[in-house]
């Protein structure tokens, strides 16, 4: 519950129609989508590229919405409930949630980095299950709207929350950490992700770094001590209690002995404690570190971390592995960017198969100038790689074919002009026991290639 006082100070906010209400007035719950909006109820009109909440301020009415927020003055909306202006209605919906977030006295974990975000906040969060009640992001609601909306659900029953950051441009981790007041950081990594606005690696660095700035003095910070990026971290004085993770680089929690069996890679911790993750994809390995040391932090024995993390699944898309007649597919189309295309092509270098080992890959989208660049060294890599055929598609993605075959001519690698030309080209190309790998962007909607070589397979 808020009260009407409560609301306006946390959002700056003007009492524009009062209706006679009182400061004291109650609000039980906050709501952005007037389809769902409740009575006793504030609805808050967010403007976003494609919606305007302010289209739908007058149904939010009708369904008797008690109070309602908007950022436009000189629009018509019908007689109703008291109303407050603000200036940035998203701005204000951080504001409640950080003042929701402060009524509660508990940990909470902000995970933030270029990739492995969402994979290690789940990882995290099904870690401390065990003991605790976890507040989660539902899926990848790590924006200025996901991350207020998942805070505002805190109530009295939550031990803890673990929060995914994300960012694709300055500020928005700050933006964020105020709003999660988070008690715990971790850092997966720094790659090239979102070049589009933060530039260059040192921007990626500069923006995900500003977790740390707003911890508070008695806060943890866990890294991945083999990111060169983070490693700065480590050098900086140590306002912080540290903790590490990693394979190459001495950490607190160190995986070595490696190996990967049929779907599976197993590992030892610490050269004392056996580990076995459900995927293929060695990177994941750094999400487990990532959850072990958050398990250990509350206390978690290393006998129940273990089993949770053994018997862990990985969000959909993300190298997600099916058979489907005798043709292996590895569903990687959550997103992609250089650092997860790289992780691709070691997962499918790595697959045991008797078949031909094929990547078909789309662009790789918010890369900036240097894309074309970006897509031609992936090219580079692949034709120095065990990937037998490398099937694109995509403004950006031809680079990268294109590099590969001239790097080494003996690998098979074509260019489709359209979508339906690369589904045609896999309905030749593909055979039994061969392995697929499909990655690409999200705009891209590469799980229609994957759908449909489940349905013509």
């Amino acid at each position: 519950m808020f009260s009407l006082k409560e609301i306006l100070e946390a959002t700056q906010g003007i009492l524009i129609r009062s209706s006679l209400v009182s400061y004291s007035f109650l609000i039980k719950g906050v709501s952005t989508d007037s389809r769902t909006i409740k009575p006793e109820e504030l609805f808050i009109a967010l403007r976003g590229r494609r919606f305007d909440g302010h289209d739908f301020v007058n149904e939010a009415i009708e369904k008797n919405a008690s109070l309602i927020m908007v950022s436009q003055r000189n629009r018509f909306f019908k007689k109703g409930p008291p109303m407050i202006f603000v200036k940035d209605t998203t701005r204000a919906l951080g504001g409640i949630a950080r003042f929701h977030r402060d009524r509660f006295k508990i940990p909470v974990i902000a995970v933030t980095g270029s990739v492995g975000k969402t994979t290690t906040k789940e990882l995290i969060a099904q870690t401390l299950s065990c003991r605790y009640k976890v507040l989660k992001n539902m899926a990848t609601e790590n924006n200025h709207i996901g991350v207020p909306s998942t805070l505002l659900k805190l109530n009295s029953s939550h031990h803890l929350a673990v929060v995914e950051l994300g960012s694709n441009r300055f500020g928005d981790i700050r933006w964020l950490t105020h709003i999660a007041h988070p008690t715990i950081g971790v850092l997966t990594n720094i790659g090239e992700s979102h070049l589009k606005f933060l530039k260059d690696l040192n921007g990626v660095f500069k923006e995900k770094s500003e977790i740390i700035k707003h911890l508070p003095a008695s806060g943890t910070v866990m890294i991945n001590a083999d990111d060169p990026y983070l490693r700065k971290i480590l050098r900086a004085k140590k306002r912080f209690n540290m903790v590490t993770y990693g394979i190459k680089e001495s950490a607190d929690y160190q995986a070595s002995s490696i190996t990967v069996k049929d779907t599976r890679i197993e590992f030892q911790l610490n050269g004392r404690h056996s580990f076995s993750l459900n995927t293929p994809a060695a990177h994941n390995i750094y999400n487990a570190l990532a959850a072990v040391a958050c398990g250990r932090h509350f206390k978690i024995s290393y006998a129940q971390i273990k089993k949770e993390i053994n018997q862990a699944s990985f969000p959909a898309g993300r190298q997600e592995i099916r058979r489907t007649n005798g043709l292996w597919v590895i569903d990687d189309t959550y997103n992609a960017n250089p650092v997860s295309m790289r992780s691709a092509i070691e997962t499918l270098s790595r697959f045991d198969t008797l078949g031909r080992k094929i990547l078909v890959c789309a662009d790789m989208l918010e890369l900036g100038r240097k894309a074309p660049a970006h897509h031609a060294s992936i090219g580079k890599l692949l034709a120095h790689s065990k990937v037998n055929a490398l099937l694109t598609w995509g403004r950006f993605s031809r680079f990268m074919a294109q590099t590969a075959r001239k790097e080494n001519p003996t690998l098979e690698a074509h260019h489709c002009s359209t979508r339906e030309e690369l589904h045609q080209t896999l309905k030749r190309y593909c055979g039994s026991q061969d392995v697929v790998l499909v990655k690409g962007s999200r705009a891209m909607q590469m799980e229609k290639t994957v759908a449909f070589l489940r349905e013509f397979f």
